[in-house]
């Protein structure tokens, strides 16, 4: 099973893995275009340090349901969309921008309700009064489709150097 995995790479088996039924062609393109502007909604909300925007596009659970919203970097792991909208909260007091390459970003559907979205994206950040930093970044994240419509439930940021 290993050596057939590293052949199909992991993206692929997770694809097959939660892939239902085909799609119709227009709503696989309207889904990913739907997708495609949560993700550049999330990423001018945060370059505004807007925390409203940022709260609109994380997904809430449903009643009895476990809140499916993380960040994963290397230096922080946060597990639920109160912890999430807090790290950003204390992001927002300094310097930070979220600048995704528009031309490099990949929307693949999983499954009628499970997005995955990568994106190469340079990120500027610094605490208040002090000079920010500005690293790249390989940006996946996913989005579910929800009864308000496709909001993103997982950030994992992977330094690119």
């Amino acid at each position: 099973m290993n050596q057939f995995l590293k052949k199909i790479g992991i993206a692929t088996t997770l694809a097959m893995m939660f892939a239902g039924p085909a799609m119709a062609a227009e709503e696989s393109a309207s889904d990913v275009q739907a997708v495609r502007a949560l993700f550049l909604r999330q990423a001018a909300g945060a370059t505004a340090h807007d925390i409203h925007e940022m709260e609109a596009v994380f997904a809430t659970a449903l009643p009895g349901q476990p809140d499916p919203v993380s960040f994963v970097a290397r230096a922080y792991r946060y597990w639920g969309r109160d912890e999430v909208i807090a790290h950003f909260r204390r992001t927002f007091a300094g310097t930070w921008r979220f600048e995704p390459d528009e031309t490099a970003i990949k929307i693949s559907l999983l499954s009628k309700d499970v997005a995955q979205i990568y994106a190469p994206t340079r990120v500027t950040v610094g605490p208040a009064g002090q000079p920010p930093t500005v690293a790249q970044f390989h940006m996946t994240e996913f989005a579910i489709r929800t009864p308000e419509g496709w909001r993103i439930a997982t950030i994992v940021a992977v330094p690119a150097q």
